[in-house]
């Protein structure tokens, strides 16, 4: 069981993530995240969402769709325009069940990108934050789990107010609010998910 679980995610990681620079380092960090998460999963795989002008597309991970929202449906929860129009998610299962889902996203700090995953449960709501990659010379306060596990339980409708519903880490107020706009967009595009359940499971 565990060999074939490692297998399915390093198989979803090598098709899923887009080759950049520092993609190995990258790769290695994501798969052992997934792996210690989801770890009484039966495997994980991946889907894409898409969008256009109108609508966000799910697909499979050979392009077939399973299912389509509205655009507006998901940007509705947003206070930023998105960043780009595709997306990964990771979604772990086990049989017919969906167990969670991962996305792994980027925003720019002060100066420098800032690296992070988000995980939620089958029904959207966040069960983990995790801090990939920090390169500023200072404001790493975003590391420490008394500001990342603020964001367990939050949901799309949730509150994401940095100042109000979001306590900022002295020193790191920008990367305090990119990390927030961040976990914000993630439960927004897993917001698309949920409704879909049973035809990703089925994948």
């Amino acid at each position: 069981m565990k060999t074939m679980f490692k297998f399915h995610i390093v198989m979803a990681l090598l098709v899923a993530v887009p080759a950049v620079a520092g993609a190995q380092q990258a790769l290695t960090s994501v798969a052992a995240l997934l792996g210690t998460h989801f770890h009484a999963s039966q495997r994980v795989g991946y889907v894409r969402l898409r969008f256009d002008a109108n609508n966000v597309h799910v697909l499979g991970p050979q392009g077939q769709e399973l299912g389509l929202r509205p655009r507006a449906a998901v940007e509705r929860h947003l206070h930023e325009a998105l960043p780009r129009s595709e997306y990964t998610v990771f979604v772990a299962r086990t049989g017919s069940r969906i167990d969670g889902y991962m996305i792994e996203d980027q925003e720019r700090g002060q100066h420098e990108p800032i690296d992070f995953a988000t995980f939620t449960d089958a029904h959207g709501a966040v069960t983990r934050v995790e801090i990939l990659a920090y390169r500023e010379a200072y404001g790493d306060g975003v590391r420490e789990a008394r500001f990342r596990d603020q964001f367990r339980g939050r949901t799309a409708e949730s509150g994401f107010r940095v100042g109000e519903d979001v306590d900022v880490i002295g020193g790191a107020s920008i990367s305090s609010r990119s990390v927030t706009m961040g976990v914000e967009r993630a439960t927004a595009l897993v917001s698309a998910l949920v409704s879909l359940g049973d035809a990703i499971a089925a994948r």
